[in-house]
């Protein structure tokens, strides 16, 4: 039997955040349980190795689920704040995206490791039960071990990116113990479409504003760069579109605008603009002074137009077609690239949890991060929350 006063199971963002909380505030007999060989794994591979960790715009409209975030986002306030008190300073993009000043995700890693230098890890440690007995809970491992505490924080994370120990297998755990739980699926990831469709794209990016529809429904939209590789469609702007699904996938369609500025008699206006100047060249010659050519190759294509047919034997009506294409070129469905999710949506149930992220129906027992059922879109949202939802756990059980 190894006792402790707090036992924190998962060593990733929110857990480090939690377990460097609740030292700082008092509680000095810690233990983490990871599952990897070494904590904090995720946390290098964020914001392309540099760990886009916050947004200077974060407010509770920018997540989604069955949890009301309010009272944790008001009580943590700024991730650089915490960061600061870490002895880690940041800078804000133009975009409002916070990375640590260094540009690295490796010096948040350290300072929360710094952070948690007297807290007991324990890597490579698989928690297969937990249970409450006799005033403690009690966590089994795996390999054996059996450890008792006072109180413990689950952050075990989310189910996609197993291999920075987030597979979902942990969250059994709460399901033994009865604690609702909203199923998994990966969001902020590429979506699958026509190979077709898509090959003749490989390696392109284009600006774009991308909508997500239903059937004749359009539901949201997002304006950014978007990736075209040989089986998906990815960029920042698609993987906040695919935390949107209410239905299967492969329900919906995505509407691209290759000229968000422009409308359709303007986009017409500066096709006969091309036309005319081009009058010689072949269709996809002509379109190559308004888009890159293996788009407009497609464009083509979908309008049934050869690529070689010279422009000036564009009818008006054809003009028109290709007009439409740019404006709504219609990409369907076929689903997520699961293995490239960022993000879980999923998880313990807002119903579930008190204001302090605590299981309503087992005292000191708090949920953090991606384990609670809430969500956001790419830009530094989803890793504030895991520190906010950290801070609070760590807070609020050093003060029981």
């Amino acid at each position: 039997m190894f006792p402790v006063q707090l036992l924190i199971i998962g060593g990733g963002a929110s857990g480090l955040a939690a377990a460097a909380t609740a030292f700082s505030m008092g509680i000095k007999q810690i233990a983490i349980l990871e599952r990897l060989p070494r904590v904090g794994k995720k946390i290098l591979a964020t914001g392309n190795g540099r760990c886009n960790l916050s947004h200077d715009s974060v407010s509770v409209q920018n997540y989604q689920g069955s949890y009301d975030p309010t009272e944790i986002l008001m009580q943590f306030g700024s991730a650089e704040n915490f960061f600061s008190a870490l002895g880690l300073y940041c800078r804000t993009d133009q975009e409002g995206r916070i990375y640590p000043y260094s540009l690295s995700a490796s010096a948040v890693l350290d300072a929360l490791r710094l952070a948690c230098e007297n807290v007991q890890l324990f890597c490579n440690t698989s928690v297969k039960d937990l249970f409450f007995h006799s005033g403690k809970w009690h966590a089994l491992t795996e390999s054996g071990q059996e450890f008792s505490a006072d109180s413990v924080i689950f952050s075990a994370g989310g189910i996609v990116q197993p291999k920075f120990g987030t597979d979902g297998s942990a969250w059994k755990i709460l399901e033994r113990l009865q604690i609702p739980i909203v199923q998994g699926k990966p969001i902020l990831c590429p979506l699958l479409s026509e190979k077709k469709l898509l090959q003749p794209l490989k390696g392109l990016r284009v600006k774009a504003s991308v909508t997500l529809c239903r059937q004749k429904n359009y539901l949201s939209t997002e304006i950014g760069e978007i990736q075209f590789t040989e089986k998906a469609i990815s960029g920042i702007c698609i993987f906040n579109l695919s935390s949107c699904f209410i239905h299967q996938p492969t329900e919906y369609f995505l509407s691209v605008n290759f000229f968000p500025e422009l409308d359709v008699p303007e986009i017409i206006s500066r096709l006969y603009a091309c036309q005319a100047v081009r009058c010689s060249s072949s269709c996809v010659d002509m379109l190559s002074g308004l888009l890159l050519k293996p788009l407009a190759g497609v464009i083509l294509k979908q309008a049934n137009i050869s690529v070689s047919m010279p422009c000036s034997e564009l009818s008006a009506l054809q003009i028109r077609k290709i007009a439409l294409l740019c404006h709504e070129f219609h990409f369907p469905i076929l689903g997520t690239v699961k293995e490239q999710a960022q993000a879980t949506a999923g998880g313990v149930h807002g119903s579930a949890l008190d204001q302090h992220l605590q299981v309503k129906q087992f005292p000191r027992l708090c949920i953090t991060g991606e384990a609670v059922d809430i969500h956001a879109p790419c830009g530094g949202y989803q890793l504030h929350w895991a520190w906010a939802s950290g801070y609070s756990a760590g807070k609020f059980l050093s003060e029981r």
